[in-house]
């Protein structure tokens, strides 16, 4: 099992890569800075974030928050009988250095707390904690990555008229 949900995939599209590219900029608009509260979804964008060259970095455009909604890092490169996109999915960095810290933390205080009741200064009843709290982070980290994973592949498949390779 991975600790941190990052997947990998090449995607193959008949389109040209400068229309690769020319659809990733029509459906991405810019990044907009820090704010709170949700954003409004305009002008049917997909994604935003940056184009350059034959790389990219986009998100999906939502109207709720979701920490665990993926980061796609992209590169375009052109075949003789079509275009590949190689694509990374992965969470942000803060939210990978954040669950990292805090299920470590987790897991420490699960092991410490079954060493402390074989060696019988606790009850066993005491690791029940610290052993949901891991399971709890565990299953949102799954389930919220590979959720906006699925919707965020299914756009980008549609839009470069693409399949996975």
């Amino acid at each position: 099992m991975k600790i941190i949900p990052i997947e990998k995939l090449t995607l193959v599209s008949n389109l040209s890569k400068s229309e690769v590219i020319k659809e990733l900029i029509s459906n991405t608009r810019p990044t907009q800075s820090f704010g709170f509260g949700s954003q409004k979804v305009e002008n049917a964008k997909l994604f935003h974030g940056t184009i350059y060259g034959d790389n990219f970095n986009i998100k999906r455009v939502i109207d709720y928050r979701n920490s665990f909604l993926p980061e796609v890092n992209g590169k375009v490169i052109e075949k003789t009988n079509g275009t590949e996109i190689e694509i990374e999915l992965k969470p942000v960095s803060f939210v990978m250095v954040f669950m990292v810290i805090w299920l470590g933390g987790v897991s420490l205080a699960f092991i410490a707390t079954l060493i402390g009741a074989i060696i019988g200064e606790s009850p066993i009843q005491i690791c029940l904690f610290p052993l949901g709290m891991l399971i709890i982070g565990f299953g949102m980290l799954k389930f919220g990555f590979s959720t906006e994973t699925e919707k965020t592949k299914k756009d980008i498949i549609e839009i470069l008229k693409a399949k996975v390779k």
